[in-house]
């Protein structure tokens, strides 16, 4: 009886190592699917985005607020910054400005003046002018009644002589009169012309400065650096008093956690990748919760993959760099590699086995 039993056990024992030779070729065969690009499952980095602070001009660090590691929040000072060129810059223009409103004054005050000169020597020239016309039409027009009354003079003879002289030269001073108007009136409008021609031409250079000092005050508050979210300092790359070049790194901040997953695709399943393409991610492993991500980014070129990839040391792998955005709030460490997949493709062969080897399989 215990023989039986004894060989009972062996032939299910042999049934299910058998079942589990036969899993294992089905993992293998679905490998192969993998790398026949049936199947996108590659691996990748937990990476936190990152920004650095720098300035477009050179600058000197005049205190440091954090040090590396450090936890800021929003709205905390991180460096303060001097620029002396800066400062100088915005000196020259508001004595500018100053300046051009200055002479725009000046310009209005002497181009009045002008015109009021041309005014009252108008109305001198005028007077003048009025005065002898009115004079020889009075003469004239007495003429005329003392010619009237001579009855022995005939009417041609009336019609002749000083009275048509003065008629002459009472029409030449009219002509003259309205002469010395029409270009004082001229010199009076090319005055005022140019008062608005040189304002315009002032208040065009003076928008131009304004906007200048507007920007180079902008520039000036940003040399006070202040976190505009909840950052964790990576690295501090100066020293107080330090004067560094234009674009030169400061501060380097980083998020606590991962933020985006840096994967790498083996070049012969890269084509299942797409913009907007729904992924999984989970541990190495196997173990934890599933993060579910999106595809933000690929490479538009075939790079080589981090040496920590590599199978061997002296063998380089290739593929298509993968960008793929995550919820903040997950369970990954900075730099870990995880494994990602299509979503939903993820088959733990390895649990179905072992479920055959514990006996949880079917008979």
């Amino acid at each position: 009886m215990a023989l039986k039993n004894t060989f009972l056990i062996s032939s299910i024992y042999k049934r299910k190592l058998s079942i589990a030779w036969i899993l294992a070729v089905v993992a293998v065969v679905g490998l192969g699917y993998f790398y026949q690009g049936n199947v996108a499952l590659f691996q990748g980095i937990a990476e936190a985005s990152e920004t650095i602070i720098s300035v477009p001009s050179a600058t000197e660090i005049v205190k440091v607020h954090v040090m590396p590691g450090q936890e800021i929040k929003a709205g905390d000072t991180i460096v303060e910054l001097n620029r002396p060129d800066l400062t100088l810059r915005i000196n020259e223009v508001t004595r500018e400005l100053d300046a051009i409103e200055g002479r725009s004054s000046l310009n209005k005050a002497d181009i009045d003046q002008r015109v009021a000169s041309v005014k009252a020597d108008l109305a001198t020239r005028s007077a003048a002018l009025r005065f002898e016309i009115n004079r020889l039409e009075t003469e004239y027009q007495k003429n005329k009644e003392i010619s009237s009354k001579l009855k022995s003079l005939s009417g041609n003879n009336a019609k002749a002589g000083g009275n048509d002289g003065m008629a002459m030269q009472i029409k030449n001073l009219k002509d003259e009169l309205a002469l010395a108007e029409k270009n004082a009136n001229e010199q009076i409008a090319l005055l005022q012309g140019s008062r608005s021609l040189q304002r315009k031409s002032g208040a065009t250079e003076a928008a131009t400065l304004h906007k200048e000092l507007e920007q180079l005050k902008k520039e000036q508050a940003d040399l006070v650096q202040i976190a505009k979210e909840n950052w964790v300092v990576g690295s501090v790359n100066v020293r107080e008093g330090e004067k560094v070049s234009s674009f030169t790194p400061i501060v380097t901040l980083t998020h606590k956690s991962p933020s985006l997953i840096r994967g790498y695709i083996n070049e012969q399943v890269y084509q299942r990748m797409n913009l907007g393409k729904d992924v999984e991610i989970r541990t190495l492993g196997g173990s934890g919760k599933v993060v579910r991500g999106e595809v933000v980014g690929l490479s538009s070129r075939i790079v080589v993959f981090p040496d920590r990839m590599w199978k061997m040391p002296d063998m380089p792998v290739y593929g298509r760099e993968v960008t793929i955005k995550i919820p903040e709030d997950n369970s990954f460490l900075l730099g870990e590699m995880v494994a990602i997949s299509e979503e939903g493709q993820i088959k733990d062969l390895a649990t179905q086995i072992m479920d055959v080897f514990l006996g949880n399989g079917d008979e």
